[in-house]
């Protein structure tokens, strides 16, 4: 009778702790809500990476230690170690997964950055190569200057992103109506630009990625089953469920921490980047 009370009473004290960041979810859950998010600055993405843990913890041991919810909660001691151990492992998968996939964003950031400025220095190379800067080269520079003023701090700039793919159109038109172009130097240009083009699209989607909160979004979710679970399982020891708890906290804010830093490897590694590469190609012309 114990046992079967457990489970509901895990999701009744579950759904009361998530009203504690119901306006966090709100917050990231909706489209505007995830650009806003996205715009925060890096410090105020691991304020919530510490607060929000810490805050769901405060409420739960607070909501079994007094409170309407205190005498249903402390009579459910039937709910065993086992139950903790299946949402633990959900919750370290979910988090192993999230920290691959902000590890490999910092990788990618990289690797955009240095195709797209490569690539802008072989259309200079080329340009010269073929004698056609005069009409090349300024168009270039034209786009290499709207690309290097799309991001400030790791942050896109969205109404500026028209004016780099209008500069980019003018580099396109330049190169295919320069008469003094054959078929396959004019072919070679084309390809190097959209490589150019590419490369810049793949590291505005990066860093404008909107999945993000929803990733971290579901990771609270996941933590903060995972405390209820601890939670429960320590019933009527009061000092080692404190201690289990906390520990477990820190632990689910150092996995954020960690996610909200290199998820935003533009923020933090690199926010003086494309501007400091393609004004390096910008003087090089």
């Amino acid at each position: 009778m114990v046992m079967t009370m457990g489970v509901p009473m895990a999701g009744t004290l579950s759904s009361r702790a998530m009203m504690l960041f119901g306006s966090f979810s709100g917050f990231v859950g909706v489209g505007g809500g995830r650009m806003i998010y996205l715009e925060l600055s890096i410090g105020w993405k691991l304020a919530l990476a510490v607060a929000v843990p810490a805050l769901l913890a405060i409420a739960i041991l607070t909501a079994e230690a007094r409170g309407p919810l205190s005498a249903s909660i402390q009579s459910c001691k039937g709910v065993v170690a086992p139950y903790f151990n299946g949402v633990a492992m959900l919750f370290s998968l979910y988090a192993a997964l999230l920290a691959s996939d902000a590890w490999q964003k910092d990788i990618q950031a990289r690797r955009f950055v240095n195709n797209e400025t490569n690539a802008a220095r072989l259309i200079a190379h080329t340009a010269h190569a073929m004698g056609v800067t005069a009409s090349v080269l300024p168009k270039l520079r034209t786009y290499l200057d709207s690309s290097s003023g799309e991001m400030h701090e790791g942050t896109v700039i969205r109404a500026a992103r028209g004016k780099t793919e209008t500069a980019f159109d003018d580099l396109v038109g330049a190169i295919v109506r320069e008469p003094r172009l054959d078929s396959s130097s004019r072919a070679i240009l084309i390809g190097e630009a959209q490589t150019m083009m590419r490369a810049r699209d793949d590291r505005v989607h990066l860093a404008s990625d909107a999945t993000v909160p929803l990733k971290g979004l579901a990771m609270v979710i996941f933590g903060a089953i995972t405390q209820i679970a601890l939670m429960l399982v320590h019933l009527g020891q009061r000092r080692a469920m404190r201690v289990a708890v906390s520990l477990f906290t820190l632990a689910f804010s150092t996995c954020l921490v960690l996610t909200a830093i290199f998820g935003a490897p533009f923020q933090v590694f690199m926010p003086n980047e494309p501007r400091a590469s393609l004004s390096e190609v910008l003087r090089g012309l």
